[in-house]
């Protein structure tokens, strides 16, 4: 029998507690640290941000950051940042620049101590982004 390195990362650590997440295409998760035993247990969680998502066509950002850090008496914080088009002086989209969402607009903010309900609204909020257009031509 030959070992294979893939046939062993559904039982390492890093992947055995991370959520099932439904995540349509269009989205790059750039961070992910969630874990199912943050359920239990809201001890030693900290980091600026524990996942972080963005879907360039839609031009949303979902952020999720636990404050304050490293207290136990702390709120998961989900944010979702729209990134309006720039637009030109006769109000045409810009479509050649990068995404900023430094000065995107917040359209909506969730805090909860809740492991489940957090993954429930972060579930909720990738189908809506993943559809929603804010944004005519």
């Amino acid at each position: 029998m030959t070992f294979r390195v893939e046939d062993s990362f559904p039982a390492a650590k890093a992947f055995l507690h991370m959520p099932a997440l439904r995540i349509p295409s269009g989205w790059r998760v750039g961070w992910n640290v969630l874990c199912s035993e943050m359920e239990d247990d809201l001890t030693g969680i900290g980091g600026s941000t524990l996942y972080n998502a963005t879907n360039e066509v839609r031009r949303f950002n979902i952020d999720i950051a636990f404050q304050p850090e490293f207290d136990p008496e702390g709120y998961f914080h989900l944010t979702v940042v729209y990134c309006p088009w720039p637009r030109s002086e006769r109000g045409r989209r810009i479509k050649d620049q990068p995404l900023s969402f430094l000065d995107g607009q917040v359209v909506h903010s969730f805090e909860t101590r809740s492991y489940r309900q957090l993954i429930q609204e972060l579930e909720h909020w990738i189908a809506r982004c993943s559809v929603w257009e804010i944004e005519g031509n």
